[in-house]
C-alpha cells in the first residue's frame, strides 16, 4: 500500500466507481439467469475494461487486489460473501499473474489478469454457494460442464474485452 500514491488510488478509486455504475445498470439482465455465481458472466466484460485500465496505467503488482479490496469494501454492504470472493479472486489473479508474466508490462499480461479476475469470482462464487452456504446442490458439480463452462466464457469476455480495449488504446496512443 505504501508503494502507490495518491493519484493511482484515487484512479483505482474512480474506476471501480465506474465499474459499480455499469454493472447497476446490468442488474435486470443478471436476474434472469438460474445460479447466482453465472451471474458473473454478465459483468465479465465490464471487470475486464476495469483491469485493463487499472493495470495499463498503473503496472504494480497489487494493484489488482486493491482494486478488489475497493471493489469488495463497497460490494460488502450488500453480502459479505461477495466482498471475500472479490478479494480471494484479486488475490488469486496477482499470484498466477507473478507466477506466469513476472509483470504488467505486455498486453498478454494484462488481458490474461483481466479474463482471470471475472472468471475465478465464478469458481470462487459456486464453493461458497455450494459448501458454505449450502444454496446449490453438490451433485450438479459433479458435472464438468457447470464448473468449466461459465469460467471459459466469463475468461473469454473478459480477455477479449482486455484485448479490444488495449487495441483501441494503442491505436489512439492512450
Amino acid at each position: 500500500m505504501k508503494d502507490f500514491q495518491i493519484k493511482e488510488l484515487v484512479f483505482i478509486s474512480i474506476v471501480v466507481a465506474t465499474i459499480l455504475a455499469g454493472g447497476y445498470l446490468l442488474l435486470p439482465l443478471m436476474q434472469i439467469l438460474p445460479i447466482p455465481a453465472f451471474r458473473g458472466i454478465i459483468v465479465a466484460p465490464i471487470y475486464g475494461a476495469g483491469i485493463t485500465l487499472v493495470t495499463l496505467k498503473i503496472k504494480k503488482f497489487g494493484v489488482i487486489t486493491l482494486f478488489s479490496l475497493v471493489i469488495g469494501g463497497v460490494l460488502s454492504i450488500f453480502f459479505i460473501w461477495m466482498s471475500i470472493i472479490t478479494l480471494l479472486g484479486g488475490i488469486l489473479t496477482e499470484v498466477f499473474c507473478a507466477l506466469i508474466f513476472k509483470t504488467y508490462a505486455n498486453q498478454y499480461s494484462i488481458a490474461f489478469a483481466s479474463g482471470f479476475f471475472p472468471a475465478i469470482q465464478i469458481l470462487l462464487t459456486l464453493f461458497v454457494i455450494t459448501f458454505i452456504l449450502a444454496w446449490f446442490p453438490i451433485n450438479l458439480l459433479t458435472n464438468p460442464l457447470i464448473i468449466f463452462l461459465p469460467f471459459l466464457i466469463t475468461f473469454i469476455l473478459g480477455y477479449g474485452t482486455s484485448w479490444t480495449l488495449l487495441k483501441i488504446l494503442t491505436k489512439r496512443k492512450i
